[in-house]
């Protein structure tokens, strides 16, 4: 379940959230012939890899193993080696993307902790992966999928938009910093849908 949050709360900690109704399809998406995806293997190793992209705008230079234990470990419904997805080079299997597709306690997917490291970005990676999150997700038998995103992350919204995910107006200040966004990127507004 979403908790609300009040409006001083906003500016600090709101991030911004979208939907896709899984009845509109998943439209697959080629991933680049260099590359391919599998699941996540819970192992040091792999745990250290799985770090080191996200800090690529998911966490800060110094994060560690506790940035996974925050971010996954404690997430109620994921299970790391079915729902968490790793892109690897063909060449050389070495992990450059990642992303979380789980199932919510509530019955809801989730798409949770999409990142790439720079030199992959530009390949259409992320619509790839988010195309094989989500077929998992439908195989699951999720009616519906959310996630969170910031502002900044202008691919990753252009990505979900061309997915089928809508806006969703959650809290209070949601009209106002979407339409910021469409702004600056562009495009034209998409209506909000209520959470």
């Amino acid at each position: 379940m979403i908790e609300k949050i009040s409006h001083s709360e906003v500016a600090f900690v709101s991030q911004l959230m979208m939907c896709k109704s899984m009845a509109e399809g998943v439209c697959p998406y080629p991933l680049h012939e260099d590359y391919y995806i599998r699941n996540f293997h819970e192992t040091e190793e792999e745990i250290a890899a799985w770090v080191e992209i996200c800090k690529n705008g998911l966490f800060g230079p110094d994060a560690g193993r506790e940035g996974y234990v925050s971010s996954i470990t404690n997430m109620a419904g994921l299970t790391p080696e079915r729902d968490i997805f790793m892109v690897c080079e063909r060449e050389t299997d070495r992990p450059v993307a990642t992303i979380t597709g789980f199932v919510r306690p509530d019955g809801a997917g989730d798409i949770h902790m999409v990142a790439a490291i720079p030199e992959v970005r530009g390949k259409k990676i992320g619509h790839a992966m988010l195309a094989h999150a989500l077929e998992k997700l439908s195989r699951d038998g999720v009616s519906k999928v959310y996630l969170t995103t910031d502002e900044w992350r202008k691919p990753a919204i252009k990505n979900y938009l061309t997915a089928g995910f809508h806006p969703v107006e959650y809290d209070v200040g949601m009209p106002e910093r979407w339409t910021g966004v469409f702004a600056e990127m562009g495009i034209e507004p998409v209506p909000l849908q209520k959470l």
